[in-house]
């Protein structure tokens, strides 16, 4: 391993200096979390913080404020909070606060503090009235409460704290002598800091191979290619009124797509004699031809709560579980699947058994101490669910959830509509109905096997070839049953696709250029769509190789950060994951020849081991987002001070 000595020590100021780089939510919880530790680490709570961030603190790029107000979130207002709770385990002080319900609820009565630089914008005030535990907030009430938040946390810092913001880009991070660092601003300015947290959050790739020639065969052709991007980034303007545009993707990406060249070019929803909702056009939309590997949409999120208590899990797959599977590099196909189907299954039948007995054909008693006792590894489990649970639609199949149109062939393009038309209106009806309220049971399993994966990963435990291959279809089908859109959006993509606005593609699009165009064909059904237009509706794939952030390209290039590359002991396979390398210990950055940057740590998305970076952190879950960032405040506070 190469050495890094430091220069000779220069004198210390007197206040330690801290830099974040990114002022979106990771950053402004790490700024939450050193103010709150800043008493017990530091003497007389005593330092400066500058968050560096060319969009407002707070909301940063993804939730800035300027975005179309017609977008929503995915996460309900109850299931979004940016403060810690009694729950948290983490070694800092609780700080409690307003989850996003609440703060709104106390903004549209006037019991709001505005903290010094903060005023709601009359929009969001507007919508707080109508905000419930329920209610899918619009990113722009959102962006809103983060920077509510940013402001409310700075005014909380200590007499001696300082907290700066500096409106710019950071370009590069320098080693000055003793282990201070220089951040370099795209101002021209500079930061001297004793420590660096990286928390850039979603940041900008450029295109990929395909991508790009996808984008030269458009140019070429005078087509119109929309590649993958953030939805606050895209532009669809080049999508002409009328013809028919290609879009890959069924997933949260083509819902914001589907709205903004529809709503958002002035059509209107309203209810008709039925009840149902029905689409009244413009004239100035497309015709969307959506199409995915799957071939359906997301499913919708469930609009309902437990019956009862909500259930203490993990049951099966759990720390325990996880370590008699030995001490060694861990398959999620092969040695993990097993114990996360039990889960999401068992938790189904509780469910079933607890709120629903009278859909059992034998006693709840029986058949819970029968589930516990039976070998889920034989046909022992397959038995006793077939004589247990008679009616299909209450029994946990993972692979008919999965790929619901997997076998199916239809006769022509409509048959193929109207089986989507017939499959989107039962999800609706279903994710409304408590009756299977064994489907929120689901939910919260996923929810709990997420956060024992994400520790696995964050230990390296899971196998360097499985974190390739499976952890994107794991996330995949999480994304997929539990963080799909709200049930208003499904039913709008329901009106759109009877009003002919939008036309399915089916199951497995391929989707190839040719000379006049682009054409995408799918098994599904016979035929193709041509067309002069694509828009890839998918976030892009993480990628430090293919980083359009040029601090974070500088450092790479000089080796001062490195891609995270996991070997394969038994093959000698190299398996990249496009993360930003840290160790896990303490999330402190790796230099490319392994050794670790003592003043420099990173957290988020695009960082290895970046617990929580999926979305916002719901109240009372102990949520890992938390523990991580006040775990790192900690070490960059004792850091700071030599400690």
């Amino acid at each position: 391993m190469t050495l890094h000595p430091q220069p000779p020590s220069a004198p210390r100021p007197l206040d330690p200096v801290i830099a974040i780089i990114g002022a979106g939510p990771r950053g402004t919880s790490l700024l939450e979390r050193l103010i709150a530790n800043a008493p017990h680490i530091l003497p007389g709570a005593r330092a400066d913080v500058h968050l560096v961030d060319p969009y407002p603190p707070g909301g940063g790029r993804i939730w800035r404020h300027r975005q179309s107000p017609l977008l929503w979130m995915n996460t309900t207002a109850a299931d979004c909070t940016m403060f810690t709770d009694s729950t948290v385990a983490c070694e800092g002080p609780i700080v409690p606060g307003p989850g996003l319900d609440t703060w709104a609820n106390d903004a549209a009565a006037g019991r709001l503090d505005l903290p010094p630089g903060f005023r709601p914008h009359p929009a969001s005030l507007a919508e707080a009235a109508r905000v419930h535990p329920g209610w899918f907030a619009t990113r722009r009430l959102q962006s809103d409460y983060l920077a509510w938040v940013y402001r409310h946390v700075a005014a909380q810092a200590p007499p001696g704290f300082g907290v700066h913001t500096h409106a710019t880009a950071a370009t590069d991070v320098r080693d000055l002598p003793g282990g201070r660092q220089r951040v370099l601003l795209a101002d021209g300015s500079a930061i001297d800091a004793d420590t660096v947290l990286f928390a850039q959050g979603n940041i900008a790739v450029r295109p990929d191979p395909a991508e790009e020639r996808l984008a030269a065969h458009a140019a070429a052709h005078g087509l119109a290619y929309v590649p993958t991007a953030s939805t606050a980034d895209i532009g669809l303007d080049a999508i002409r009124p009328g013809e028919p545009v290609i879009v890959r993707g069924l997933g949260l990406a083509f819902i914001d797509a589907m709205v903004l060249l529809t709503s958002g070019r002035g059509g209107r929803f309203e209810r008709g004699p039925d009840g149902g909702l029905r689409y009244l056009p413009s004239g100035r939309e497309p015709v969307i031809h959506a199409g995915s590997r799957r071939g359906v949409p997301y499913h919708s999120k469930i609009h309902y709560s437990l019956p009862g208590e909500r259930p203490a899990l993990p049951r099966h797959f759990h720390a325990g579980a996880v370590a008699a599977l030995g001490d060694r590099p861990l398959d999620i196909a092969d040695d993990l699947r097993p114990l996360i189907l039990r889960e999401l299954a068992d938790a189904t039948y509780r469910e079933l058994a607890a709120s629903h007995p009278e859909r059992l054909a034998m006693a709840p008693e029986r058949f819970l101490a029968e589930l516990d006792a039976v070998d889920w590894a034989g046909p022992g489990i397959k038995a006793l669910i077939a004589e247990a649970v008679p009616d299909d639609a209450d029994r946990f199949d993972p692979d008919r959830l999965d790929r619901p149109l997997a076998g199916l062939r239809f006769a022509d393009a409509d048959a193929l509509q109207a089986w989507l038309h017939a499959y989107i209106d039962a999800d609706l009806r279903r994710r409304r109905d408590q009756r299977y309220s064994g489907d929120l049971a689901v939910f919260h399993g996923l929810l709990s096997v997420f956060g024992v994966l994400a520790e696995l990963l964050a230990a390296g435990r899971i196998a360097p070839g499985s974190e390739e291959r499976d952890v994107p279809e794991f996330l995949g089908f999480f994304s997929y049953l539990a963080s799909g859109p709200p049930g208003p959006r499904l039913e709008e993509l329901l009106a759109l696709a009877r009003a002919g606005v939008v036309r399915f593609l089916g199951a497995d699009t391929e989707v190839v250029a040719h000379d006049d165009g682009f054409r995408a064909a799918s098994p599904s059904a016979p035929g193709e769509v041509r067309a002069r237009a694509l828009v890839d509706a998918r976030l892009p794939r993480r990628s430090l190789a293919r980083t359009a952030d040029p601090l974070l390209a500088r450092l790479a290039g000089r080796g001062e950060i490195t891609e995270r590359v996991r070997t394969d002991p038994a093959t000698g396979t190299a398996h990249r994951t496009g993360l930003i390398d840290a160790d896990p210990a303490d999330q402190r950055l790796r230099r490319a020849d392994g050794s670790v940057h003592p003043a420099r740590f990173g957290a988020g998305i695009m960082v290895a081991g970046g617990v929580g970076s999926g979305g916002f952190s719901r109240p009372r879950t102990n949520a890992g987002f938390f523990r991580q960032n006040d775990a790192i405040a900690r070490a960059a506070l004792r850091q700071a001070v030599g400690g």
